[in-house]
């Protein structure tokens, strides 16, 4: 855990997962899952196996599995996951580049009039 009130410049990088609540400027690479809270505030890029996001993120963010950005939160940057969520109440300048299936249902061909 990176407790609220903590600043840390630099490269952060581990095994297990992470909770952000203070301030980070550089890039985070975890094998775990990245929570970044409500009081923090990360400017770098984050690769991790999972991002659920409810603070700031100024940066792009690569996940092996689900990214999640929270109602509250202020993201910027290119987000990649298996899925991405994003809540209302958000507010995002990002590019998504997830994968996805689109169900479609195949009804009557609509009635020209």
């Amino acid at each position: 855990m990176i407790g609220a009130g903590t600043r840390l410049t630099g490269r952060v990088t581990g095994e297990g997962s992470v909770r952000f609540d203070g301030t980070v400027r550089g890039d985070i690479q975890i094998a775990g899952a990245a929570d970044i809270g409500a009081s923090a505030t990360v400017e770098g890029s984050v690769q991790a196996e999972a991002v659920d996001v409810s603070g700031s993120l100024i940066g792009d963010v690569s996940a092996r599995g689900p990214i999640a950005v929270r109602s509250g939160a202020l993201v910027r940057g290119e987000l990649k996951g298996t899925e991405v969520s994003i809540e209302p109440g958000s507010r995002v300048s990002v590019r998504i580049d997830a994968e996805f299936e689109l169900e479609l249902e195949l009804g009557a061909a609509p009635r020209r009039r």
